[in-house]
């Protein structure tokens, strides 16, 4: 009898803990997808934007190493509060581990998409390489907010 109550009690839990506590799931293959889409439903908001040339034009290399370590910044605190302060903290998971591995994902995905729209929309043909560079990290700043909110939406 003991251990039919255990079960339900360990049932009452999963449901809890799923439906509740809105626990974020492992990192997967889906993260990666929802991450994509993300970028670029954000991404394409930014890339049309007239003033986006004159400023890339006109940034220096201190503003540029600013751009990504606030982009860094950004999405370690998104991916902190978003998704690790609602983990529950059970042995081998760590804040390093859950973090990093979001980290270089999510802002692998977003400097792809960067590049993505910039090379279809034909800038690497109006801009040296350089300008292209400043104009990947820029426009990645906001696609990797966006590859992060995926993280934040799939539960809600």
């Amino acid at each position: 009898m003991t251990t039919e109550i255990r079960k339900i009690h360990e049932d009452i839990e999963l449901l809890k803990e799923g439906l509740l506590e809105k626990k974020p799931e492992r990192f997967s293959a889906k993260d990666v997808v929802r991450s994509f889409v993300g970028a670029l439903f954000i991404g394409v908001t930014f890339i049309f934007s007239g003033m986006l040339l004159n400023v890339v034009k006109q940034i220096s290399d201190f503003n540029l190493i600013l751009i990504i370590a606030s982009t860094i910044v950004i999405l370690i605190a998104e991916i902190y509060f978003v998704g690790w302060s609602r983990v529950k903290k059970e042995k081998g998971r760590n804040v390093f581990e859950f973090t990093l591995k979001r980290l270089i994902v999510f802002y692998a995905v977003a400097i792809a998409v960067a590049a993505f729209y910039s090379f279809i929309l034909g800038y690497n043909k109006t801009l040296s390489g350089k300008e292209i560079t400043e104009l990947i990290f820029l426009v990645a700043l906001p696609c990797s907010i966006g590859a992060a909110i995926g993280d934040l939406l799939k539960k809600y």
